[in-house]
């Protein structure tokens, strides 16, 4: 029968892996090299395998979550919020949010003063 023989074949791996017999046969040779091959290389502390475990669960949980649940982006629609948006240089763009109306000329004072400190060397301190 099928299942005696799965059932045979995986008490002799067991006995295998523990170092009790040696594997008799091609298919168990090849599942204690596979075992083996997939055997730490070290021994693993209570404390990592503990922190390995929960790291495990925390994602198994977060994937169960519905995608409804997930964090949202800040929503800067709310009109509390002004948000500007101002090209900044070739492929850079400056994106101002504040409680405060952004006109124009605020907005272009912010980007000069950010040019002004992002063009800035740090200071030699070896002088």
């Amino acid at each position: 029968m099928l299942g005696r023989r799965d059932s045979a074949v995986a008490g002799q791996l067991d006995r295998c892996l523990s170092g009790d017999a040696e594997p008799e046969g091609p298919e168990v040779t090849g599942m204690a090299m596979a075992a083996a091959a997939l055997r730490p290389r070290r021994p693993i502390s209570e404390t990592a395998r503990s922190r390995a475990f929960a790291a495990m669960m925390r994602e198994a949980d977060r994937r169960s979550r519905p995608q409804a649940t997930a964090a949202r982006p800040e929503d800067l629609t709310d009109p509390g919020v002004h948000a500007r948006v101002a090209q900044a240089g070739e492929n850079l763009r400056l994106s101002v949010a504040d409680i405060e109306a952004i006109d124009d000329a605020r907005l272009k004072k912010i980007a000069q003063s950010i040019a002004a400190r992002l063009g800035q060397s740090a200071p030699d301190r070896n002088a």
